[in-house]
């Protein structure tokens, strides 16, 4: 039987062709990101821009695999976050109508182990970020990792910071499906997320958590619905979900989470914001990765896979506020 590395790249292999055969595909630059008259339901986004990535970075490392973004306000620099334990940087540039135009490119690193070496299957498989301040008061990385299930701190060039952190939490998550989003909301601290059910949980929830031992559960779209990726929204937490079954639309749902709502141990109330599917004209690959980088204002990436037939797309857009 071939191993489950061997298994998510044929997975991965037969995602790229259905999504060529669903959307077509292009090349890098500015991308139309589709979709019906009237845009997106039940409610509407406000699109602000969409970039297909090249395939490398000037210095010639590829580009690709990306499975998270994290953004700095202070700097101005998005961070990429690649399943191959590679971290890039950019800076998004925008026109005078706030319409993302452009991704300069600037380097990329790998994250190290604590003997200084790049990391390396299986423990590579770095999968969610989120940007946090030490003691000293200095800018780090928090990454979350599949396989080897575990949360790491890293300085800004990659170098690890103290000790894996295992909560029990992570306790029968799948080999391939735990620790794909984490967010540092503004009043509850890091939340972290697996991207599916754990052992003895319902097909169709992901179990959410903390880092001081609180958990609750959040009810998926589907049980084929990832959990892939989590932001601050307001109060509330912006979930990314994406559902892929060869044989159906490729669908990508925008999800609200009211976690203020809920005790530990509960369902976390929640309603989904946006669905976008392939079926009906929207431009989509493999969304995992969210970033808030303004007011009501988000990016989200896809993970080509570092398939040639697939691509990495950059969206924007806005999530209006809630009517009062």
């Amino acid at each position: 039987m071939a191993d489950r590395r061997t298994q998510h790249l044929f997975a991965a292999t037969v995602l790229a062709l259905w999504l060529t055969l669903l959307s077509g595909c292009t090349r890098a630059g500015v991308v139309d990101p589709g979709g019906p008259p009237g845009g997106s339901r039940p409610e509407h986004l406000e699109w602000c821009g969409m970039l297909e990535l090249p395939d490398h970075m000037p210095d010639g490392q590829p580009l690709g695999g990306l499975s998270e973004l994290a953004f700095d306000p202070d700097s101005h620099l998005l961070y990429l976050l690649s399943d191959r334990a590679r971290l890039y940087r950019a800076r998004p540039h925008f026109d005078d109508r706030q319409q993302l135009t452009r991704l300069e490119l600037l380097d990329s690193i790998p994250l190290r182990d604590q003997k200084g070496q790049p990391l390396k299957m299986p423990w590579a498989d770095s999968e969610s970020m989120v940007l946090t301040k030490g003691e000293n008061g200095a800018t780090q990385l928090l990454i979350g990792f599949e396989r080897h299930h575990r949360l790491q701190r890293f300085t800004l060039d990659g170098r690890p910071l103290g000790d894996a952190i295992r909560p029990p939490a992570l306790e029968g998550a799948r080999d391939n499906g735990s620790l794909e989003a984490l967010v540092n909301h503004p009043r509850y601290g890091i939340i972290a997320g697996l991207e599916f059910a754990s052992r003895g949980m319902a097909a169709n929830e992901s179990r959410l958590f903390d880092l001081k031992g609180h958990q609750w559960r959040w009810q998926r779209s589907s049980a084929n619905s990832g959990l892939t990726a989590m932001a601050p929204l307001g109060d509330d937490l912006l979930l990314l979900e994406r559902d892929f079954k060869v044989g159906r639309p490729l669908t990508i749902s925008l999800r609200r989470a009211r976690i203020s709502d809920a005790t530990p141990g509960s369902v976390v109330p929640g309603s989904t914001i946006a669905r976008l599917a392939s079926d009906e004209g929207w431009r989509l690959d493999n969304f995992e990765g969210l970033a808030h980088i303004a007011p009501h204002r988000y990016l989200m990436i896809s993970d080509d896979n570092l398939n040639w037939l697939q691509r990495s797309l950059l969206g924007c857009f806005d999530v209006p506020p809630p009517a009062k």
